[in-house]
């Protein structure tokens, strides 16, 4: 099954600057290659596959990809179709440091 973890992952030393490309709206580019304007965000957003075989494995492979992000929160997506795209699938649990699992 193609389960997938969306999080925060925060941003180190105040922050992160990305440029933003203007003709290709949602688009950014590499700051060397640029001079477009620049966006400050404290946090990045992130979408990671979670190879498992049941719920109850995805949820252990979440937590250990959470403890290694730097992350304290997250949501888990049973996605068949198998997008990188935020908020597809059926949202199958959230997860939070020291609450741990809701199906909420």
């Amino acid at each position: 099954m193609a389960y997938f973890l969306e999080y925060l992952v925060p941003a180190e030393s105040g922050g992160a600057e990305i440029p933003v490309d203007d003709a290709n709206d949602g688009s950014t580019v590499p700051v060397s290659e640029t001079a477009e304007r620049v966006v400050h965000v404290d946090a990045l957003p992130a979408r990671s596959r979670i190879a498992a075989e049941s719920l109850e494995d995805a949820r252990t492979e979440a937590e250990q990809l959470l403890l290694h992000s730097k992350a304290d929160a997250g949501e888990l997506f049973d996605d068949p179709d198998d997008s990188l795209e935020a908020g597809s699938g059926l949202r199958v649990g959230g997860f939070r440091e020291g609450r741990g699992w809701s199906d909420d």
